[in-house]
């Protein structure tokens, strides 16, 4: 079975999360779908990790990093859920949640059945990001509908569930 480092449509949406979080001053960007399942993700610079972060020699998460950041990841996910317009909790409803004044500061967008988070270490602006956002968000989703469905033999490879 191959892991997701061993994917090319899941090494190239993980570059362009890391990018995205690069230019957007993000902790970290990913992909999920809808359920909570989480399908790709950058690379965590949360400051508290310090310079060793930045140096990841894998990318994939470690099963104890994995842990340790599957609450926080789950906690952000509910509240980004929580956060949606009324009627935007449909199927197939696009939605657009920032949280820029209140923990988690995260940012998400939604399309096509998956959801783009970005988290911060703090507050933001989020029309600028937006704007910067808007024009990845057709890679981001050709790029994710091109990956191994998480029900198929790969799951363990490709998807991470967050929600308990």
């Amino acid at each position: 079975m191959a892991s997701a480092d061993e994917i090319p449509a899941w090494l190239k949406l993980h570059r362009l999360l890391v990018s995205l979080q690069d230019g957007v001053g993000a902790t970290n960007a990913i992909v999920c779908d809808l359920s909570g399942s989480l399908l790709c993700y950058g690379l965590s610079r949360r400051p508290q990790n310090g310079p060793a972060a930045l140096e990841v020699p894998s990318l994939r998460l470690t099963e104890a990093e994995f842990e340790r950041e599957r609450s926080t990841l789950s906690e952000m996910f509910e509240r980004v859920l929580r956060a949606r317009a009324p009627g935007n909790d449909k199927p197939g409803a696009r939605f657009t949640v920032a949280l820029a004044d209140e923990e988690p500061f995260t940012y998400a967008q939604s399309f096509g059945g998956y959801v783009l988070l970005l988290w911060f270490s703090g507050p933001f602006t989020p029309f600028p990001l937006a704007a910067k956002i808007r024009p990845a968000l057709p890679a981001i989703e050709a790029l994710t509908v091109m990956l191994p469905p998480p029900e198929g033999p790969s799951r363990g490879a490709m998807a991470m569930p967050m929600r308990g």
